[in-house]
């Protein structure tokens, strides 16, 4: 049973099944839910069919024996959550689903017009994508620089932002230029784009990417609001 804060909401401190649009369903303490996220302490995550094990398979086992911790903290985008659930009752159809009522989840007029829809669709994505990460100015500048140099070998080359394992404070920052892949979330930007897959999003989302010239300038410097902590370097940080 959970420990209920005012400020927190009634599932803070409890073990909950977030399920999402992609293939990852994730089940960890919950912190805090808000308007953009909901947030997880010693979170585990599983993808769809890893291990011979479907979601369903994975949620009646974890009910079970509980999970391995993965992640200290994370946040999942509200835009890609279907269910959150008690992860006691995350297998019974009828039990409470918390992100029922969520202003994303509501279904479309069906009488809507199908411009109109297409319309509202293209600047929620766009919207959406704008949340994610942002570049500065300069960081754009320099960007756009080195991805005119690259396109003369590889078309369609973008800057894309990913994490991965490792570094001094558990987590790292990628940058390097490519192509799209499949499930991206792309975010255009004058004369270029930022390629993101959905793993990365979860732990860039909010970030502010800026670049620092000069003989005493850090190059690409990554300002994240999610990191609990941030190695001296600039390249490593923990959630």
């Amino acid at each position: 049973m959970g420990t209920f804060h005012d400020d927190k909401g009634e599932l803070h401190g409890i073990t909950v099944a977030v399920d999402t649009r992609g293939k990852e369903i994730l089940v960890g303490r919950c912190d805090t839910i808000t308007n953009t996220a909901i947030i997880l302490n010693d979170a585990d995550v599983h993808e769809d069919g890893a291990g011979g094990k479907s979601k369903a398979d994975y949620l009646k086992r974890a009910a079970m024996f509980g999970v391995f911790k993965k992640h200290d903290r994370v946040a999942v985008p509200l835009d890609e959550v279907t269910s959150i659930k008690r992860l006691s009752e995350a297998s019974d159809p009828s039990a409470r689903d918390y992100a029922e009522g969520f202003a994303h989840a509501a279904p479309a007029p069906a009488a809507a017009k199908a411009e109109g829809a297409t319309a509202t669709a293209t600047a929620t994505k766009t919207e959406t994508a704008k949340q994610v990460v942002e570049l500065t100015e300069s960081a754009q500048a320099e960007v756009k620089r080195l991805v005119e140099a690259e396109a003369k070998a590889k078309p369609g080359v973008g800057l894309r932002l990913g994490v991965k394992g490792g570094g001094c404070s558990g987590l790292s920052y990628k940058l390097e230029f490519d192509t799209k892949k499949d499930g991206d979330t792309v975010i255009p930007y004058p004369g270029f784009s930022v390629f993101l897959d959905k793993k990365s999003t979860i732990y860039l989302r909010g970030v502010k990417l800026d670049h620092q010239k000069g003989l005493a300038g850090k190059g690409f410097v990554f300002h994240n609001p999610n990191a609990t902590n941030t190695c001296g370097c600039g390249e490593s940080f923990s959630v």
